[in-house]
C-alpha cells in the first residue's frame, strides 16, 4: 500500500510531481468549476478593458487634441509630403462665421467647412479659439467620461473577480484539508512511524496553504496576462511591423531567463518547504519529549540542534532570494534594452526618412532655380 505517493521532498522529484499531482488536484475544482468559469470570464472582461484604455487614449489625441495631418484644400490628397495638421470648423455656426471672417487669411474653405493650420492657432485671440474648439472640448469630455467609466467598470469586475477567485481557492483548500486529514487517520501505524509529527502537520497546514495561490494566480496569468500580451503583440505589429519585430528580439533572452531561473527557484523553495518540515518536527519532537531531554541533560545538545537546522533554513530562504534579486533586474534590464532598440531603430528610421526629404526637396529647390534661370 502506497501510503506518501513519493512525493516528500527529501526523496527525488521527478516528472510526477509536474503532471500528476495537477491530475490529482484536479478533481477538487470540480464542484467550482461554475465559479471559476465565471471568474475566468471576469479576467478576459479586465483585459479587453485593459486593452481599450490606450486606444480611448489613441482616439482622444487623435481626434480631438492634435488631429493627425492631411492635405489642404488646394492639394492632392496624395501629397503626403505636404500634409500638414489641420483644424476644422462647420462655419454654418454664426459665431464660428465671424472668427473665419475676422481671420479670413488663415482659412481655407470647403463648403460648410473652414480649416486652419495648428501653426497658425497662436495668432487666434484665446476667447475665440475657444469658440473654434468648442465641438473638440465637448469630444474631450465625453472621452473623459467613457474613460472614467471604463476605469470604474474595471475596478469592480477586478473586485468581483478578486472575490470569486479568493472565495474558489479557499474552498478549494478548505476541501482539500478535510480530505488529506480523512486519509491520514485511514493509514497504519507504520507510516505514522517512519513520518514524523511535524512533517505531517506542515503537509496538511503549511503546504496546502502554499497551494492556494495556485488557484488563485495560475487563472488570473493563463487568461488575462497572455491575453493582454497577445493584443499588445497585435497592436505593435499593426503600428509598425519592423519596429515591432526589433523590440520582440529580447523574447528569447526573456523565455531563457526565466526557464533557467525557475528551476532554480523551484529547487530553493522545496529546500526551503524541507527546512520548515525539520523545524516543525524537530520543535514537536522537543515539545513531546521534554521530560527526557531533562532527564538525560540534553538540553544545550538539542539547542544546537536546532539551532544548525534554523541556520540551515536561513541558508535555504537566502539562496531563494538570491535566484529572485538576480532575477529580477535581468529581466528589467532586458526591458530596458528592448526600450533602447525601439529608440535607436524607430530613431534611425526617423531620421533617415528626414534626411531622404530633406535632400529631395533641396533637388526640387536647385531644378526650379535652373527652369528660372533658363538653364533647361
Amino acid at each position: 500500500m502506497h501510503t506518501d505517493f513519493g512525493y516528500f521532498e527529501e526523496k527525488h522529484l521527478g516528472k510526477p510531481y509536474d503532471v500528476k499531482l495537477l491530475k490529482r488536484l484536479y478533481p477538487y475544482t470540480l464542484p467550482y468549476r461554475l465559479l471559476l468559469l465565471c471568474s475566468i470570464v471576469l479576467v478576459v472582461l479586465i483585459t479587453l478593458l485593459d486593452l481599450s484604455l490606450p486606444y480611448i487614449t489613441k482616439i482622444a489625441i487623435d481626434r480631438y487634441i492634435v488631429p493627425q495631418k492631411e492635405s489642404g484644400v488646394n492639394q492632392r490628397p496624395d501629397s503626403a509630403k505636404n500634409k500638414i495638421r489641420y483644424l476644422k470648423a462647420n462655419i454654418t455656426d454664426p459665431a464660428i462665421q465671424m472668427i473665419v471672417n475676422k481671420y479670413s487669411g488663415r482659412f481655407e474653405i470647403k463648403g460648410a467647412w473652414a480649416q486652419i493650420s495648428f501653426d497658425d492657432l497662436s495668432r487666434i485671440e484665446k476667447k475665440d479659439l475657444a469658440i473654434l474648439r468648442k465641438d473638440d472640448l465637448t469630444g474631450v469630455t465625453f472621452i473623459t467620461g467613457i474613460f472614467l467609466i471604463l476605469v470604474m467598470a474595471g475596478f469592480v469586475l477586478n473586485m468581483v473577480q478578486v472575490i470569486l477567485m479568493e472565495y474558489t481557492g479557499q474552498m478549494i483548500m478548505h476541501d482539500l484539508r478535510v480530505r488529506l486529514f480523512a486519509h491520514i487517520q485511514s493509514l497504519s501505524v507504520a507510516f505514522f512511524t517512519r513520518n514524523p509529527v511535524g512533517r505531517l502537520v506542515t503537509r496538511v497546514a503549511n503546504d496546502i496553504q502554499n497551494m492556494h495561490e495556485l488557484f488563485t494566480s495560475v487563472i488570473v496569468f493563463v487568461f488575462k496576462d497572455l491575453f493582454l500580451l497577445a493584443g499588445i503583440t497585435l497592436v505593435l505589429l499593426s503600428i509598425n511591423l519592423r519596429l515591432a519585430l526589433v523590440s520582440f528580439t529580447v523574447i528569447p533572452f526573456v523565455l531563457y531567463a526565466s526557464l533557467h531561473f525557475s528551476g532554480q527557484a523551484r529547487e530553493a523553495f522545496r529546500i526551503l518547504r524541507l527546512k520548515i518540515a525539520e523545524i516543525n518536527t524537530r520543535f514537536s519532537e522537543t515539545i513531546s519529549g521534554i521530560k527526557v531531554i531533562q532527564l538525560f541533560l540534553q538540553e544545550k545538545r538539542n539547542y544546537l540542534g536546532f539551532k544548525q537546522l534554523n541556520h540551515e533554513h536561513y541558508l535555504a530562504g537566502m539562496r531563494q532570494v538570491h535566484v529572485f534579486a538576480v532575477f529580477m533586474p535581468i529581466i528589467e534590464l532586458l526591458g530596458a534594452v528592448a526600450i533602447a532598440l525601439v529608440i535607436f531603430y524607430g530613431g534611425s528610421e526617423v531620421l533617415a526618412e528626414s534626411s531622404g526629404t530633406l535632400q529631395k526637396n533641396t533637388i526640387s529647390c536647385k531644378i526650379q532655380w535652373h527652369r528660372r534661370n533658363g538653364y533647361f
